[in-house]
């Protein structure tokens, strides 16, 4: 009980939370010319809403994860 109302135990609930809540928000992407840059994916998916964060492949750029701000948006993207 000591070690579920404690300070470390609560953080990572919280960041667990926080994790799942930006997976309902987030896309992964692939399929684009490599050297594309982040902010022209991010131009392109600010049609289905306002984009939070793009963070690209940094070996490859193969691949990246696009996060909206909401889960409506990235349903409009699917």
């Amino acid at each position: 009980r000591s070690h579920l109302a404690g300070k470390r135990h609560r953080r990572l609930r919280c960041l667990r939370a926080e994790r799942r809540a930006q997976e309902q928000r987030s896309l992964f992407v692939s399929g684009f010319a490599r050297g594309t840059a982040p902010e022209r994916l991010r131009r392109h998916f600010r049609a289905f809403g306002p984009v939070a964060t793009v963070v690209m492949d940094k070996e490859k750029g193969a691949f990246a994860i696009v996060e909206l701000r909401d889960a409506a948006g990235r349903q409009r993207a699917l």
